[in-house]
């Protein structure tokens, strides 16, 4: 039997992609050999799609977020179903669609919003034959991802899954499942030798400040801003990507009156998350399900408008984190929290009842299963949630 599985996403964060990988090693965990096939769509396309498609989306975040606003606002009150026209993922991601066809899957899973559309237009016009998981990285979803193509969703809220059937989406489709992440962030790591390994000073805060990789959060300025907090922390910033910001990162090392370790692209977060006493974050959705697992409070900054601002009202009133409204405010922020070891103790507490670290196994679980299948399967007929929790699930 053709044991094939291709997994779309579409970069325009770093956040859809270790989704997908993350998915990919459930997958290859299993007990019998799938092949698996990444596909990025960014890494794909024509240059005009990326331009037209991601880098527009990202000048309006950096330069005018109060356009991307109003068009996220429309697209949810209109419920548009289709985030830019059909013939741009046509023309701009035909190589996506010749990759899909000569690969012939057996099942597609997609884990971003334009990778879901590509996936339904591709299965709709004939480019493979087979059926479509969509998994969401955040707790409430966008009327895009309801495509009629797509055969089950794996959802990370009760939300999301209201939404859906708003939407048209039968109830017996839809699986609450969490985001996915790589388990390793809820693992037990030993402290005291990871701070050791790391060159840190256990007698000192320590803080990680992250911003998404390509995101709007000026990350050498959050750093400066914590010079104010008036404890003698020790840093670890990570500018992802985004190398002008490492450059501006190295750049304050020896000039500010904090311990500084900046960091690119890093394949060390658990580690990192692990040693760290309090995480600064712009609330991505796989982002914080990775802070939730490591079991560490945060103060979230610079929201992308939409699903992000959902993430930090419902961490928020949770009790595992602390909007920053302003850059201000984050140093009075910082000190509060790490002046306060019982609060701190709290919201660890909290955060590792709020996590999912399974969640990426569940999905891969409902992967193997719908490719056995090749069909809609019967277990979808009762979303698994867990008893007593939250409308909102990591």
């Amino acid at each position: 039997m053709n044991k094939r599985i291709a997994i779309l996403t579409l970069s325009v964060g770093s956040g859809h992609v270790q989704a997908a990988k993350a998915i990919e090693r459930a997958l290859e965990d299993g007990p019998e050999p799938i092949e698996i096939r990444v596909l990025d769509a960014v890494e794909l396309a024509r240059p005009w799609f990326i331009w037209l498609y991601v880098q527009s989306y990202w000048w309006m975040l950096k330069r005018a977020p109060r356009i991307w606003r109003g068009l996220f606002d429309r697209r949810q009150s209109k419920r548009h179903r289709s985030t830019a026209p059909h013939w741009v993922f046509r023309r701009g991601c035909a190589e996506v669609l010749r990759r899909l066809r000569d690969f012939a899957p057996r099942l597609v899973i997609v884990t971003e919003i334009g990778a879901a559309e590509i996936a339904a237009l591709a299965k709709r016009d004939g480019w493979f034959n087979a059926p479509i998981l969509a998994v969401h990285t955040d707790l409430d979803t966008e009327p895009p991802w309801a495509q009629p193509e797509i055969d089950v969703f794996s959802v990370a809220s009760d939300r999301a899954r209201t939404q859906l059937i708003e939407w048209g989406i039968s109830p017996n489709r839809i699986l609450i499942c969490g985001i996915p992440i790589d388990p390793v962030f809820a693992l037990p790591f030993d402290r005291p030798e990871l701070l050791r390994a790391l060159g840190l000073d256990s007698h000192r805060p320590v803080v990680l400040v992250m911003g998404g990789g390509m995101g709007p959060v000026p990350l050498d300025e959050v750093v400066q801003s914590l010079e104010r907090c008036g404890l003698p922390l020790q840093v670890l910033a990570v500018a992802g990507h985004n190398h002008a910001v490492r450059a501006r990162l190295e750049a304050l090392r020896g000039k500010i009156a904090l311990n500084l370790y900046p960091y690119g692209w890093s394949d060390n977060i658990p580690e990192l998350m692990a040693a760290a006493d309090l995480v600064i974050t712009k609330p991505g959705g796989v982002t914080v399900a990775e802070t939730l697992a490591a079991g560490r409070p945060m103060i979230l900054t610079h929201p992308i408008p939409g699903p992000e601002e959902a993430h930090a009202e419902y961490l928020e009133q949770s009790g595992v984190a602390l909007r920053a409204r302003r850059l201000e405010e984050i140093p009075r922020l910082a000190f509060r929290l790490l002046s306060d070891a019982k609060q701190l103790a709290e919201m660890e507490s909290r955060a590792r009842e709020l996590a999912r670290p399974d969640a990426t196994h569940a999905i891969a679980q409902v992967g193997r299963a719908m490719m056995e299948k090749g069909t809609f399967i019967d277990l979808l007929a009762a979303p698994a949630t867990r008893s007593g929790e939250s409308a909102y699930l990591m």
